[in-house]
């Protein structure tokens, strides 16, 4: 077991978890094995079975992880910001992302149209020479006819050049630009935080980072994910990719360490101890305590 009173790596990890209908909230309530493992894991951890699930660990998370970096940033002494929610195209590295956003409102074809406008006002209302309104009229037609083609032109080419999506971060930790001619926060970090994983969460997290890694400009920043996630099926497909995150921090890996050990000892088994043992012991799992190091080298 545990070392009486060590602390959780992860502060705010034991608040956030409890029981919904009997079974843990990182587990699947329909998977026998990640139920029994998860309840393992509560149990080391110290989880009452009384303990109920507020139905927001999710957010939560997000939330207290927030507060204990930006905490732990301001006792480092460190110039970095620590923000919740942020898009890529808001960091040095990613500020071209918003460029094609940016030209779809074309500010500057508003302002010619509300002058053509104006100018068709003009010619109705004023007491001059009526023999040249027809020409001007004319000549005001034309204007709007070309600039009406122009803007179906700029669309079209916005429409081919497409907007490449990329999710934004849920926890992003920034700097000052290390170039001059830049104003913009360069990203140093960011996270994704996934409470529990199912299939479709780890692949989201993957394809973040390879799109991160394929449209940054400049040095690629640390990108990892973050979660409570107990079965090492699911950390494996999270660590075992290709490069797309750098690793996967658990909020409580010793004490998930203890539990897999408990619970895989069937012949059956086997395979998925041996599979959490590898994740950790090549750095591709790794502690709360791991992401607050990094961070504070930054």
């Amino acid at each position: 077991m545990l070392e009486r009173g060590r602390p959780i790596p992860a502060p705010f990890a034991a608040s956030l978890c409890g029981y919904r209908n009997g079974k843990p909230n990182t587990s699947d309530a329909s998977h026998a094995f990640s139920v029994e493992l998860g309840t393992a894991f509560f149990d080391v951890m110290g989880v009452p079975r009384a303990a109920v699930d507020g139905g927001l660990a999710g957010p939560v998370m997000a939330r207290e992880m927030l507060a204990d970096l930006a905490g732990r940033v301001e006792s480092f002494g460190s110039d970095v910001s620590v923000d919740a929610e942020r898009k890529l195209a808001e960091f040095e590295q990613y500020s071209h992302l918003g460029v094609v956003q940016e030209l779809a409102k074309d500010p500057a074809g508003s302002r010619v149209s509300s002058s053509i406008e104006e100018l068709e006002v003009y010619i109705h209302d004023d007491d001059g020479d009526l023999n040249q309104a027809p020409r001007l009229l004319d000549l005001v037609g034309r204007i709007r006819g070309e600039h009406e083609e122009s803007v179906a032109e700029r669309r079209l080419l916005l429409d081919t050049l497409g907007e490449e999506s990329v999710l934004g971060l849920d926890i992003a930790i920034s700097g000052p630009s290390p170039y001059s001619n830049s104003s913009l926060p360069f990203l140093e970090a960011g996270f994704s935080l996934k409470w529990s994983l199912r299939t479709d969460r780890a692949q989201d997290c993957r394809t973040q980072g390879a799109k991160m890694a394929a449209l940054r400009r400049g040095r690629m920043p640390h990108f990892a994910a973050v979660t409570m996630e107990p079965r090492p099926y699911f950390l494996g497909i999270l660590g075992r990719g290709s490069g797309e995150i750098d690793c996967v921090y658990h909020l409580h890996l010793p004490a998930l360490a203890e539990a897999v050990d408990q619970v895989c000892t069937s012949k059956n088994r086997m395979a998925a101890r041996d599979t959490f043992h590898r994740l950790r012991d090549q750095g591709r799992v790794r502690d709360y305590d791991d992401l607050i190091a990094y961070v504070s080298r930054i």
